[in-house]
């Protein structure tokens, strides 16, 4: 059961967070996806940018079209 339940406060917390993260950054639809790297999260990356808070170790798009467009 305590696996069960730090699960859940684990995925509570990350929702929170990313509401408000989805505050400061309203453009990749934190709110939305809470993380998860849907279409239009991509497609933000393309158009604004990385946030500080992305992780630069995760792949967020092929990297040709990284070194293009930032």
């Amino acid at each position: 059961m305590s696996i069960a339940a730090a699960s859940v406060l684990a995925k509570t917390y990350r929702d929170d967070r990313m509401k408000a993260l989805a505050q400061e950054f309203p453009q990749y639809g934190w709110d939305k996806n809470m993380g998860y790297p849907a279409r239009s999260h991509r497609e933000a990356i393309r158009q604004y940018g990385p946030s500080p808070y992305h992780r630069m170790t995760f792949r967020l798009l092929p990297e040709e079209q990284l070194m293009l467009d930032f």
